[in-house]
């Protein structure tokens, strides 16, 4: 399975450098992202892009419906990624938000991870997690 992080999605809503790869993944694959992930998408969009709730349903709906699992943290998934964030979360040389924690905590020995954000696909890579490099807003790919 292919777990997506929160910049793949937002990239994907906000046509952003990433948005056709991360629709081919969504069209080809089975991708999920966890339910911490959802939250932090429906929060950047309100709150930082000035979507109406309204918007961000219209926008996500669909793609939960049609394409995209949502998966449910439980409590043993929450240890890891607390474990997960307090081993490798640094303020300026590793900046992991709680989301990106519980995504590496969900994923399995057969999962990737479909991401741009650096720090994430960094740690990912230590733990021997799959990584698909997408490009940022920038159009610049995480290094793995």
């Amino acid at each position: 399975m292919t777990l997506l992080d929160a910049n793949a999605l937002l990239a994907l809503l906000r046509g952003q450098p990433a948005e056709y790869e991360v629709a081919e993944l969504l069209h080809h694959g089975s991708c999920a992202t966890p339910s911490s992930c959802l939250v932090e998408i429906v929060d950047r969009l309100i709150r930082r892009w000035g979507s109406s709730p309204e918007q961000v349903s219209e926008g996500l709906g669909p793609l939960i419906e049609e394409s995209l699992d949502i998966l449910r943290v439980d409590s043993a998934t929450a240890w890891r990624a607390g474990k997960l964030r307090a081993t490798h979360y640094h303020r300026k040389t590793c900046a992991l938000s709680l989301a990106d924690c519980v995504l590496l905590a969900t994923a399995g020995p057969e999962d990737e991870i479909a991401t741009s954000d650096a720090p994430l696909a960094g740690i990912a890579c230590t733990l021997d997690i799959g990584v698909i490099a997408l490009p940022d807003s920038r159009g610049r790919r995480p290094r793995i």
